[in-house]
């Protein structure tokens, strides 16, 4: 019980800094019963990375506890809602806890497994009662979304599908007799005694139509065709060098793109176009190896190729996205590559680049592309769920920062940061900290909490470190209150505490030490300083301000949560008020 005291204690100092719901916390007064929304919550917490919710206590108030709250009516209506009312049912316990002289109610939704996905209400069914959480509210799932996360129950076969109007004519000749030559060279005699095209159809590169006609696959079109474009014009991965650190930034002549690229034909090729691009855009540096020299690049290609590899093989190829390609988009700051399409499987993002996960999507494909060759005559995919663990192994050696991954149920993004983990602004930034005697490890911990926004036990395994020194570092961290810890047992992750994060003086005040800012510290200065013009400016809401500065909702609402905590700018109703808008707080 006195664990759960404190957590509460600390969620409720936070929101009220903050003075509104978070993306991880979601309140309700809940003085006259259980609110209707309070289903989408946990449905929304449930398909995310799981959540809390706390009742009976008044947001409008300042998180005082809500007069007129029964605490123990709503517990018994909020676990018959958990229970009876949401497929899959939550089962987690749900806790009357003390707090400021009266008592709230305390739940822990977990994330659900994504093979029980999506989570909702169940007299709405999936499609109109499934939500996710998007800044401090919920979002209704598309019926993109939601038809993505029913496809993880069986195997999809879309890339095994006969393309309608191509032919076997449609493959190139070529492509054809090499693959089956290695086809036929295995031990096994599955593919010997047979003609061309019953090994095609063996393979998974041919099927029959529903008329009998023996026509190529997705996959196999993908893999062997002539122009694979010409029946399936979207599908190919699309590469585009920027000259500024946002999408639409532009050179003082207007130039948008320093390099915009349509990357087409068979993967194979459309691999070795994207690698081309990027390696002309890309700086070198020589490195001096022994007698010889190795010309270093801005990225590791083996780390371009395992990511671009990846997103080809695991995007969805359902029809409702064969009109969305692949993209790669090199900033001056950092690399981002786009899929279509959420994680597959039981597979959740905590795992992503940290274990050998093998869960296929695309079947048929990943076996046709563990028989083709690239072009140094390696396997483009070998599929045993090593590529993203290479990913990782790879920019460690070359003491760069690890991606991050923006997942949900519609597309899967990575971007590679481009600076070094350890580099000297963040080492002097650790050094600011005023903690002494920290670890190697929890260096790194918090140089990973400090680039990418989090670190948890599985991806500082990744990083080199030993489970039981990697949980120690951790717990460290937390008891010198340099992190928080959040989500359960098995998906725990660590991230710096506010005051550790907020670096930057929004106010004026006593002078101190000017902070280091760079890499992810300098993107979100600038991000702050560009809400406080576009609301000087007249863009006065959330979406307002979003749509000016072409940033996301979810991050416009955080930044707007950092300059309220900062007493930067005002709001003009309480939040989740029709209308809210903001003002700025001019300095005397």
């Amino acid at each position: 019980m006195q664990a759960d005291i404190d957590r509460v204690s600390e969620l409720v100092a936070r929101l009220r800094r903050i003075g509104s719901d978070t993306a991880t916390v979601e309140i309700k007064a809940a003085a006259g019963g259980l609110p209707k929304s309070v289903g989408e919550s946990i449905s929304a917490f449930a398909n995310g990375s799981g959540g809390v919710i706390l009742l009976g206590l008044a947001e409008t108030d300042g998180f005082r506890p809500a007069l007129g709250f029964d605490a123990q009516a709503i517990r018994d209506a909020l676990a018959g809602l958990c229970h009876d009312e949401m497929e899959p049912p939550i089962r987690s316990d749900i806790e009357i806890v003390p707090f400021e002289g009266a008592h709230v109610v305390y739940l822990e939704v977990p994330a659900i497994d994504p093979l029980l996905r999506p989570c909702h209400i169940r007299r709405r069914g999936p499609y109109t009662g499934s939500f996710i959480r998007a800044g401090d509210g919920d979002r209704r799932l598309t019926a993109y979304e939601v038809t993505q996360q029913l496809s993880n129950r069986a195997q999809p076969t879309d890339d095994a599908q006969v393309v309608p109007g191509c032919s076997l004519d449609d493959l190139d000749p070529a492509a054809v007799k090499a693959f089956l030559r290695r086809l036929r060279a295995r031990p096994s005699r599955a593919f010997r005694d047979v003609d061309d095209e019953r090994a095609l159809i063996r393979a998974g590169a041919a099927a029959a139509d529903a008329d009998g006609a023996v026509r190529p696959t997705l996959a196999g079109l993908l893999c062997l065709g002539s122009y694979p474009q010409q029946f399936v014009p979207q599908l190919f991965v699309s590469f585009v060098a920027l000259p500024g650190r946002t999408l639409g930034d532009a050179l003082d002549d207007g130039t948008r793109f320093l390099d915009n690229v349509s990357c087409d034909g068979t993967i194979t090729q459309m691999l070795d176009a994207v690698l081309l691009a990027v390696r002309r855009n890309m700086r070198t540096a020589a490195v001096i190896r022994g007698s010889g020299r190795e010309d270093r690049y801005d990225y590791p290609v083996e780390v371009i190729r395992e990511l671009v590899v990846n997103a080809l093989l695991h995007r969805d190829y359902s029809p409702g996205s064969r009109g969305t390609q692949v993209q790669v988009e090199l900033y001056p700051d950092r690399l981002v590559v786009k899929s279509p399409g959420g994680l597959y499987g039981s597979v959740v993002p905590s795992q992503l680049g940290v274990e050998e996960v093998s869960s296929t999507r695309n079947a048929t494909l990943a076996r046709l592309l563990a028989d083709i060759p690239d072009v140094e005559n390696m396997p483009v995919s070998e599929n045993r769920g090593s590529g993203l663990p290479r990913v990782m192994t790879r920019l460690r050696k070359a003491g760069m920062s690890p991606p991050t991954f923006d997942v949900a149920p519609g597309h899967v993004h990575v971007t590679v940061p481009q600076h070094a983990l350890l580099d000297p602004p963040t080492v002097e930034w650790i050094a600011g900290l005023s903690a002494t005697a920290l670890t190697d490890e929890q260096h790194i911990a918090l140089a990973l909490m400090r680039n990418t926004g989090g670190v948890s036990n599985e991806m500082l395994r990744a990083w080199g470190i030993e489970s039981h020194a990697a949980t120690a570092a951790l717990r460290g961290l937390v008891d010198r209150g340099l992190a928080s810890k959040s989500g359960g047992r098995r998906y725990a992750s660590y991230e710096l505490v506010e005051v550790t994060e907020r670096q930057m003086s929004l106010w004026p005040s006593a002078p101190a030490p000017a902070p280091v800012v760079t890499g992810r510290r300098a993107r979100i200065d600038r991000e702050l300083q560009a809400v406080l013009e576009a609301i000087r400016a007249g863009h006065v809401t959330v979406k307002a301000v979003s749509q000016q500065l072409g940033l996301n909702y979810a991050t416009t609402t955080r930044r707007i949560n950092q300059l309220l905590e900062a007493g930067r700018i005002e709001a003009t109703a309480a939040p989740h008020t029709r209308g809210r808008s903001f003002v700025v707080r001019e300095p005397a």
